[in-house]
């Protein structure tokens, strides 16, 4: 008889049914919900899958699955190990793939935000973008997939994932190569990792920073790039990637003021992303900004973000830029 759990007892969290594979097995229990509130024991932990005869009923769209929340670990940890497999299954369609994408990078980038970072959990970091630039090259429609799963709410770590998506799908509309996109991903999902050093009473206030707390804020740049060699990072493009995030082509940027010319041409993408991103997403102290609003926005921040490549990411991003002003 299958087992029963009520969720005023557990918590559990929905998966994708198109995970499940016959001939598979899993480290964690899966469940089914049958009611409300009443969830079966679908699949044992290490028990081998096999659809026909345990699952007939994954075929109903109606159908959900679910782990308990104390296996989400498990979970992740299982579905990293086996992302390349589930990315070249044509079985599952882009949608299911860039949110499996999406999870790992957050959980990964909450991680590297909450512990140590080292060369071994940034080794994470290049597999995921090394998938996410496969997944994006391998099928045209997939970067908009990817762009779906972009964070509603700012959280520094969903920032950073969510400003390397911006950047990849991005880079390759620019038809930069893969070399060039693997870079670009990696500087902008690391580019804030610095904040971590900064007190969470600065980076999580609600009301606005005064001058010293703001000149505070304005040190991650480096700060980012102090946990990077740390970590050993001899990456020295990367590093100036990092780095020059915040400079505006006018000048008027930091750490250095560096003006256009001066500013490598990646982390002028990374500046347009990392804006843009900002603006679209809800914090404590404001709601999110279509992304309409935020394009005039950031038309009107004159000379702080390179012009040519603005109206590109508009382009990009399926907006006319006719219906902004960049004088």
């Amino acid at each position: 008889m299958e087992k029963k759990l009520v969720d005023q007892m557990y918590k559990f969290v929905l998966i994708p049914k198109e995970s499940l594979k016959s001939g598979q097995s899993y480290p964690y229990n899966i469940y089914r919900k049958t009611d409300e509130k009443i969830f079966d024991l679908l699949l044992k932990k290490s028990e081998v899958f096999n659809k026909s005869i345990q699952c007939f009923f994954l075929d109903e769209k109606q159908t959900k699955i679910y782990i308990m929340e104390e296996d989400k670990d498990l979970y992740h940890e299982y579905i990293q190990k086996h992302i390349t497999d589930i990315l070249n299954d044509e079985q599952i369609n882009l949608d299911i793939k860039s949110s499996l994408i999406k999870d790992i990078a957050s959980e990964t980038m909450y991680d590297l935000f909450e512990s140590e970072v080292n060369s071994k959990n940034l080794q994470k970091v290049d597999k995921i973008l090394d998938n996410s630039i496969q997944l994006i090259l391998s099928d045209k429609n997939a970067m908009y997939s990817m762009l779906k799963v972009t964070s509603y709410d700012y959280y520094t770590y969903t920032h950073c994932v969510d400003v390397a998506t911006y950047a990849i799908g991005f880079g390759s509309y620019l038809n930069l190569d893969k070399q060039e996109l693997a870079i670009l991903g990696k500087a902008a999902m690391l580019h804030d990792i610095g904040k971590k050093l900064i007190p969470y009473t600065i980076i999580g206030k609600k009301e606005k920073l005064t001058h010293e707390e703001f000149e505070m804020v304005k040190e991650h740049p480096q700060l980012s790039v102090k946990v990077l060699r740390e970590c050993g990072e001899t990456d020295e493009r990367l590093i100036k990637l990092v780095l020059q995030h915040h400079e505006k082509c006018d000048g008027s940027g930091y750490p250095f003021g560096l003006v256009e010319d001066e500013i490598e041409y990646l982390a002028q993408i990374i500046a347009v992303c990392d804006v843009f991103n900002a603006l679209t997403t809800r914090r404590t102290y404001k709601n999110r900004m279509p992304s309409f609003e935020a394009f005039k926005i950031m038309c009107e921040m004159k000379g702080h973000l390179s012009n040519s490549l603005l109206k590109k990411f508009i382009n990009f991003m399926g907006c006319n830029t006719q219906d902004f002003d960049y004088r």
